[in-house]
C-alpha cells in the first residue's frame, strides 16, 4: 500500500492558532462587557433626557401658566397679542415676560406626547397619559378665559375659572410630572441594580471562561514550545554526534516543518560531508598509491641494476673520479625520493634531483644525450611538489631522445611570469603524430577513458603528474603539451605562485 503522507504544521501556522485560542475568547469577553455597558448606557441616557424635559416643566410650567392667566383675569393683558407670541411688560432691564398660554400647552403636549420615549402600560406612561389629559383640558379653560376676556362682564366666571380650573388643573400636572419623576427615578435604582447584577453574572462566566482560556492556552504554548526544543535539542545531539565523526548521524522529522527544513538541509550535509570523506579518503589512497608506485618507478630494479653495472663496470676501467660521481648522484638522486617523507620540496631541490638523475643518465647515454638546466635564480627558493619534473624529463629521455636517430637533447627551464610559476620540459626527439598527442593531453586532463589499461603499457610517469598536480593544486596548477613529429616535444607547468 501507498504511504501516506504526513501533514506537518508550521511554526507560523501553530502560533496563529495559539493566537486565535486566546484572542478569540477574549475579544468575546471584552465584545460582551462593551455591549452590556452600551445597554446600559443608552437606557440610562433615556431616562436621564425623560427626566429633563419633566423637571422643566415641574418649575415653570405651573408659575408661568398661573401668572399669565392671573394678568388675563385681571385685564393687564391684551389676550390679541398673544397672537404673536410672548408679550412683554415694560421697556427697563426689569421688564416681565407673560407667556403664551396656549404656546405653552402646545409644548408641553409636544414634550411628554412626543419628546419622552415611555413603555406603554408603565407607570410613568400612565401619569404621562394623565399629564395630556390635563393639558387638554386646561387648553380649554384657557380658550374660554381668553374669550372671556374679550367681553365685559364675565370678571367673576374668569375668576371662576382661575381657580378651579386653572390652578386645580396646573396642580394636577405638576402633582402628575412629580410622580412621572419618581418612576423614572425607581426605573433608574432598577437599572443600576440590573446592572449590578449582569456585571456580576458576567464576571464569574468571563473568570471561568478565562481559566479555560488561560489553560488552553498554556497548554498549546508548553506544546508549540516542546515542538521546537525537543527537536532543536535532538538536532544539537545528532551535530554533536556527527562533529565527533559519527558520519551515520541522522536528524529525525519531527511534526515542525521549520525543524524538518533544518533536519532534511543537516542530513542532506551529513552525506555531503560522509561523501566527501569518503571521496577525501580515496583520493588519499588513490595518491599515496600512485606516490608509491612512482617511488618504485624511480627506483626499479632495471633502472638501479644498468646504474650499478656501469659504476662496476667504471671502477673496472679506473675510472675512479666517474665512480665517485656516479656513486655520488645516485646517492643524490635518492635522497631527493625518499626527502623524509616529504610532498613538498624548494625548487633549488627539484633541480638537484633531476641533475643527479641526468648526470647518471648522461654517463649511461653519453653519445645520444645531451642535457641543459636553465632554473631561474629569483624562483629556487619556491616550494613545490616533489618529483615534479623528473618524470617528465624521464619520458623525454625514454619516448623523445632514445626513439630518434643520433640521439638529441633535454632542455629544463623555470622561470616566474606575473603570478605563475612555470616549468619547461622540452626535447627535439621524435615527437608524436596528432592522434597520439590527443591521448596524451586527455591522460593529463584525467579523460582519457583508458587510462588504466595505457598504464600496463608505460606512461605512468606523465599520469602521476597530472594526477598529484589536479590532486595538490587542483584549480591552481595546469599542464600542458605541444609536439610534432620528428621535431620534439615540449610540457609546460603553470603552478599559481599564491598556493
Amino acid at each position: 500500500m501507498e504511504k501516506k503522507k504526513k501533514f506537518y504544521l508550521s511554526l507560523k501556522m501553530r502560533l496563529l492558532f495559539l493566537l486565535f485560542v486566546i484572542v478569540i475568547p477574549l475579544t468575546f469577553m471584552v465584545a460582551g462587557y462593551q455591549r452590556m455597558f452600551e445597554n446600559y448606557s443608552r437606557s440610562y441616557n433615556e431616562i436621564m433626557a425623560n427626566l429633563k424635559v419633566a423637571n422643566e416643566y415641574n418649575i415653570k410650567f405651573k408659575s408661568d401658566m398661573e401668572y399669565s392667566m392671573y394678568r388675563v383675569m385681571i385685564g393687564l393683558i391684551d389676550v390679541d397679542k398673544f397672537e404673536n407670541g410672548d408679550i412683554l411688560e415694560g421697556k427697563s432691564k426689569y421688564a416681565t415676560v407673560v407667556k403664551n398660554p396656549l404656546n405653552m400647552i402646545a409644548s408641553a403636549r409636544h414634550a411628554f406626547g412626543k419628546s419622552i420615549e415611555r413603555v406603554p402600560g408603565s407607570d410613568g406612561d400612565i401619569k404621562i397619559k394623565g399629564i395630556l389629559s390635563c393639558l387638554d383640558s386646561l387648553e380649554k379653560a384657557v380658550n374660554r378665559m381668553i374669550d372671556n376676556a374679550s367681553v365685559t362682564g364675565r370678571y367673576d366666571e374668569n375668576v371662576n375659572i382661575w381657580e378651579n380650573d386653572i390652578q386645580g388643573l396646573c396642580s394636577m400636572i405638576q402633582d402628575y410630572i412629580t410622580q412621572y419623576t419618581y418612576y423614572e427615578m425607581i426605573n433608574m435604582e432598577q437599572l443600576q441594580k440590573e446592572l449590578e447584577q449582569q456585571v456580576t453574572k458576567r464576571i464569574q462566566e468571563y473568570m471561568v471562561l478565562l481559566a479555560c482560556v488561560l489553560t488552553a492556552g498554556t497548554f498549546l504554548a508548553l506544546a508549540i514550545t516542546n515542538s521546537i526544543t525537543g527537536p532543536l535539542g535532538r538536532l544539537q545531539q545528532t551535530a554533536e554526534r556527527l562533529g565527533k565523526g559519527d558520519l551515520d548521524a541522522k536528524a529525525d522529522l519531527g511534526s515542525l516543518e521549520e525543524i524538518n527544513v533544518l533536519a532534511r538541509t543537516f542530513n542532506h550535509m551529513s552525506e555531503r560531508i560522509r561523501r566527501l570523506l569518503e571521496k577525501n579518503t580515496q583520493e588519499q589512497k588513490n595518491l599515496r598509491e600512485a606516490e608509491l608506485r612512482l617511488h618504485q618507478e624511480q627506483i626499479s630494479p632495471h633502472f638501479l641494476y644498468n646504474t650499478l653495472d656501469s659504476i662496476v663496470w667504471m671502477a673496472e676501467g679506473g675510472n675512479n673520479r666517474q665512480v665517485v660521481e656516479m656513486t655520488t648522484d645516485l646517492s643524490d638522486f635518492f635522497r631527493t625520493v625518499l626527502s623524509g617523507g616529504k610532498d613538498f620540496i624548494t625548487v633549488e631541490e627539484e633541480e638537484s634531483h633531476i641533475r643527479s638523475y641526468l648526470k647518471i643518465q648522461k654517463i649511461r647515454y653519453e653519445d645520444i644525450l645531451d642535457y641543459s638546466i636553465q632554473i631561474e635564480p629569483g624562483i629556487k627558493d619556491h616550494i613545490v611538489l616533489k618529483m615534479l619534473l623528473q618524470p617528465l624529463v624521464e619520458n623525454a629521455l625514454y619516448h623523445g631522445i632514445k626513439n630518434k636517430r643520433g640521439g638529441g637533447c633535454i632542455i629544463i627551464r623555470g622561470y616566474e611570469d606575473r603570478d605563475n610559476l612555470i616549468f619547461e620540459v622540452e626535447d627535439n626527439g621524435s615527437g608524436m603524430d596528432p592522434e597520439t598527442l590527443e591521448k596524451v593531453r586527455k591522460k593529463l586532463s584525467g579523460t582519457f577513458e583508458g587510462e588504466q589499461a595505457d598504464l600496463k603499457k608505460g606512461g605512468f610517469g606523465l599520469n602521476n603528474v597530472a594526477q598529484r598536480l589536479r590532486m595538490y593544486y587542483g584549480d591552481q596548477a595546469e599542464i600542458l603539451v605541444e609536439s610534432e613529429k620528428g621535431i620534439g616535444t615540449c610540457f609546460k607547468i603553470f603552478l599559481n605562485k599564491k598556493t
